[in-house]
């Protein structure tokens, strides 16, 4: 007879190892789905996720100040350009001819100054030298003239008393007549002279007419200014690139004519960019200035960024809209607004990033934010703080830092500043009227 025992407890055992088995697996798979329930719980209760965000930076519109045909432009969207690096070239040959023709007329006054000086110079030391001979000759006249009065009055007595000729006597009244003439000539030289030394300051010369040399530095300085805005013209001729950045898109085509104020194109700086979330209404409440942020952008989600909130909006999305929604019918359907936040990016390769990219955002809502993020950020103040003027100092601790301000849904102004812990309410004010004391 077989023993057919052993065979039966096989499947007894196996039967039963696949329902522990089973068991264990149930248990492990309850454990799992709780412990991921419980992080999930956990991470929603101290965390703020929002996908309505995007890379934000300040984009520069480059254009010209002047009209004028294109002759050199090669750029592309994506190149990168350094500071006051050429962008465009316009047409600038009539100005540079300008300019020439500017600075060849500078030269000339130059050299006409420089003459009238030494021609100025050397007439005044001329007709000087002319004076003073001139005086000696007058001197020399006078001298002589008087000697011939002498004789000429002896003759004359002589004569009276019958001691001299008619004859003699005549001789000397003609020679005291010439003397009288030559002394006459003589002080006539000695005032042109004293004239020649006055016209020859004043650049009038007897060779002919030279230009005062205070006309020609006037003429000097209008032309200099001229050159200088003609300088500046043809300089303005040449686009530079204000920052440097990232050719982000262009307008114009090399040979085009652009007319002043005409978009060259568009450039962002790599290292200067952030991201701008819209943050719901309902969540705002638990964010505050320093909050660390985790970024995911989704043209990278390989890479890790990290940030923090660096600004809360003061006012709703739907504030800026384009088209107004007067709502004239009456119906009314509460949405849910969305408060701008911008975030700072502080680790993370920002050249990767363009504007505009979409990003997705995890801020840790846990803490107040770093004391140095919110020491950074000036106090918010309100209406109600102008009215009531500085308040007295006082030590705060970090917690009691600003963190909001606005209008709250019953109607009251909310404002918490480090120098004042506790949230006060005042009745909001109308605009041009200021709410009363707080005090």
């Amino acid at each position: 007879m077989t023993d057919t025992k052993p065979e039966s407890a096989e499947p007894k055992t196996a039967s039963t190892m696949r329902r522990w088995l089973k068991r264990v697996a149930i248990v492990v798979a309850a454990i799992l789905v709780i412990v991921w329930l419980a992080f999930w719980l956990h991470h929603r209760l101290t965390h703020v996720s929002e996908n309505d965000a995007r890379i934000e930076s300040h984009v520069i519109t480059v254009s010209s100040r002047l009209d004028g045909r294109v002759t050199g432009f090669d750029l592309i969207e994506g190149d990168r350009l350094a500071e006051n690096e050429t962008i465009a070239q316009l047409y600038s040959r009539p100005d540079t001819l300008q300019l020439d023709e500017l600075k060849a007329r500078i030269d000339h006054i130059q050299t006409e100054l420089a003459l009238a000086r030494q021609q100025i110079g050397g007439g005044v030391d001329s007709a000087r030298a002319r004076l003073a001979a001139d005086k000696s000759a007058m001197a020399a006249a006078k001298a002589r003239m008087e000697k011939a009065h002498n004789n000429y009055t002896r003759a004359q007595n002589l004569y009276e008393a019958k001691g001299g000729t008619e004859k003699q006597r005549d001789i000397y009244r003609y020679d005291y007549q010439s003397a009288q003439a030559d002394y006459q000539r003589a002080q006539s030289q000695v005032k042109q002279d004293q004239v020649a030394i006055a016209n020859a300051k004043t650049g009038l010369l007897s060779a002919g007419q030279v230009t005062n040399p205070d006309v020609l530095k006037s003429q000097l300085e209008i032309t200099r200014a001229k050159l200088a805005h003609q300088q500046n013209m043809i300089d303005d001729l040449t686009v530079k690139s204000p920052i440097h950045g990232v050719v982000d898109k262009t307008f114009i085509e090399p040979a085009e004519y652009i007319s002043a104020g005409q978009p060259i194109l568009m450039m962002h700086d790599p290292r200067d960019v952030w991201v701008e979330a819209n943050i719901k209404e309902t969540a705002v409440g638990d964010l505050a200035v320093g909050q660390p942020v985790a970024i995911t952008v989704d043209a990278r989600p390989d890479t890790t960024y990290t940030g923090h909130i660096q600004v809360i909006g003061g006012a709703a999305t739907n504030q800026f809209a384009l088209l107004p929604d007067p709502n004239p019918s009456g119906n009314f359907t509460k949405i849910t607004q969305r408060i701008p936040v911008r975030i700072a990016i502080d680790h993370g390769p920002k050249i990767q990033v363009s504007p505009g990219m979409m990003v997705e955002v995890d801020i840790d809502i846990t803490g107040d934010g770093t004391t140095e993020a919110r020491q950074q950020q000036a106090p918010i103040r309100t209406r109600a703080d102008e009215v009531r003027g500085p308040a007295p100092s006082s030590s705060a601790e970090p917690d009691d830092q600003a963190r909001t301000s606005g209008h709250a849904a019953d109607g009251l102004l909310a404002s918490r500043t480090p120098l004042q812990p506790d949230l006060r309410l005042a009745p909001a004010a109308p605009i041009g009227r200021a709410p009363d004391s707080l005090d």
